[in-house]
């Protein structure tokens, strides 16, 4: 079953078995009922097999206090009952109903360096477009002037005669200027620049938010995501492709410099932590002292010392150091309540007690590790992108989560697709010659942040009536008042953590869609 590549959902009948495998990134779960009178009930969707279940509040405290610990919450769901196959996992159904569940993945053996592995990626990026490319009666893509999404056009064009590629042009960022020059390099593609209305910022319409499986951290974006597919369908898309993943597949967290902490590897680690203390105007040594510490942690030990920090209300340091770790605890935690973080806490615990080691296929590093918990964290949420945008009339696709890329960007260790010298060295090796180098040169990225604040302000008073009303605040998990400051601080001018405060609004909106679902459902 491993055999069959792409991002799907694989079922196999042997003799009177059935094996039921997702995918290795995680964008096409698997969920069943914990227990069920009318044997195995599985689907690619919680919320219809969660019939009248309450919903678990401890998971979607979890799911916003340790978001990076996906180990943790990725077999749970919003509702209780309802659990999910890992990523990669094979779940096997007997006759009787029984099922054990077992990760049967094989990686590819490791390459010595990206060039050795720029090949794989290269064939497997163009059997993930060539899919779905193929087959497709008006296939389009975006172009937004980085190296993923160019790198997704660029291989479309050459298997039709015209492709729209799409750009958004925002003012501040300079993505539309980029995707136009590379845009004349490559003959096949048709350019349709397409100017952001100034009117779709962040937090507008939130009541127009669509429903989702689960709480999806997109919610405060929807306006503009609404608006975008609006474009995509107009130019008759039956197949988008989105550079979505790539830097999932394609970069590690800080947590691999761990793997350089030993005699053998002193070089190396000190280049890539003078590297990026560089970038970021830091000293080096506290990005070492993080990462020989990491080095001796396990991930059990991991989860333990995040349940200390929630019940103490303390963080890791500030600055990349703090991020050379397993996972960190999220900032939403600031706005947590005891008793939130206290529930947090004892799931950590007990998820410790029964792993000692992360549930990654295969032996993995501590980079390698914690890079594919986060690119399942990633997937899960992709997949109810993809959800939306069908809502919206679009076949939305993301080629980098396909197995066979995953599968080439794993065959190098974490350190080698992550450096400071380079971006994304793996797939800069794999596309060299065939992407414009405008693109592979490029150093700069589109920020957004500043559309950011100034959606806080344009909707401060919506957003302070959904923190006044908070659902997870009713539920003893968040403070509103901790929350409301937050948010006047954005509204000021001052920096807040966006991430994190766009997941809690996502958990609200989707709150409040599920207790309409349900009035509708008994009226």
């Amino acid at each position: 079953m491993q055999r069959v590549d792409g991002s799907r959902v694989a079922l196999a009948a042997r003799g009177d078995e059935l094996l039921i495998t997702g995918d290795l990134a995680g964008q096409r779960p698997v969920y069943y009922p914990r227990a069920s009178r009318d044997g195995l009930v599985a689907g690619s969707h919680a919320r219809p097999l969660a019939g009248s279940a309450g919903l678990d509040w401890d998971w979607l405290a979890a799911h916003l206090l340790v978001p990076g610990a996906a180990d943790v919450w990725w077999t749970g769901t919003p509702w209780q009952g309802v659990n999910a196959l890992r990523p990669g996992w094979t779940m096997r159904v007997a006759s009787d109903g029984g099922t054990t569940q077992a990760c049967r993945v094989v990686l590819p053996a490791r390459a010595r360096t990206v060039e050795d592995s720029a090949p794989a990626l290269s064939e497997a990026l163009d059997c993930a477009v060539r899919s779905r490319v193929c087959t497709a009666g008006r296939p389009t893509a975006d172009l937004s002037g980085g190296l993923d999404s160019s790198t997704l056009a660029v291989l479309a064009s050459r298997l039709v005669d015209e492709l729209p590629a799409l750009t958004v042009a925002t003012e501040g960022v300079d993505d539309a200027d980029v995707a136009a020059r590379a845009a004349r390099e490559v003959p096949g593609l048709r350019h349709h620049v397409v100017a952001e209305p100034p009117a779709l910022l962040p937090y507008a319409e939130l009541n127009r938010v669509p429903r989702t499986d689960e709480p999806w951290l997109g919610a405060t974006t929807s306006a503009r995501e609404r608006w975008w597919m609006q474009q995509v369908r107009a130019e008759g898309s039956d197949v988008h492709l989105s550079g979505d993943g790539g830097d999932g597949v394609l970069l590690a967290t800080p947590a691999y410099l761990a793997d350089l902490a030993s005699p053998r590897q002193a070089r190396t680690l000190w280049r890539h932590a003078v590297g990026w203390a560089r970038l970021r105007h830091q000293a080096p040594h506290a990005l070492l002292r993080a990462a020989v510490a990491l080095r001796g942690t396990s991930y059990g030990q991991a989860c333990c010392v995040a349940a200390d920090q929630l019940i103490t209300g303390t963080r890791a340091g500030r600055g990349w150091a703090g991020l050379v770790s397993w996972f960190q605890v999220g900032a939403a935690a600031e706005w947590a309540t005891h008793e939130g973080r206290a529930a947090v806490a004892r799931m950590l615990r007990t998820h410790a007690d029964t792993h000692t080691h992360a549930s990654v296929p295969g032996r993995m590093g501590i980079g390698d590790s914690s890079a594919f918990l986060a690119l399942n964290a990633f997937a899960r949420q992709q997949r109810l992108d993809a959800d939306v945008a069908a809502q919206w009339s679009v076949n939305h696709h993301a080629p980098y989560l396909d197995d066979g890329v995953v599968r080439a960007c794993w065959s190098v260790p974490a350190w080698q697709r992550t450096t400071p010298e380079q971006a994304k060295p793996l797939l800069r090796h794999a596309m060299n010659g065939t992407v414009p180098a405008s693109v592979l040169e490029r150093r700069t990225k589109g920020d957004y942040t500043t559309s950011a604040y100034q959606g806080l302000r344009a909707n401060a008073d919506t957003l302070r009536e959904l923190i006044h009303n908070s659902r997870l605040a009713e539920a003893g998990i968040l403070d509103r008042y901790t929350l409301i400051s937050a948010l006047d601080r954005g509204v000021n001018g001052q920096s807040i953590r966006l991430a994190a405060f766009d997941a809690v609004i996502g958990t609200e909106l989707w709150l409040r869609a599920n207790e309409d679902r349900d009035t509708a459902e008994r009226s």
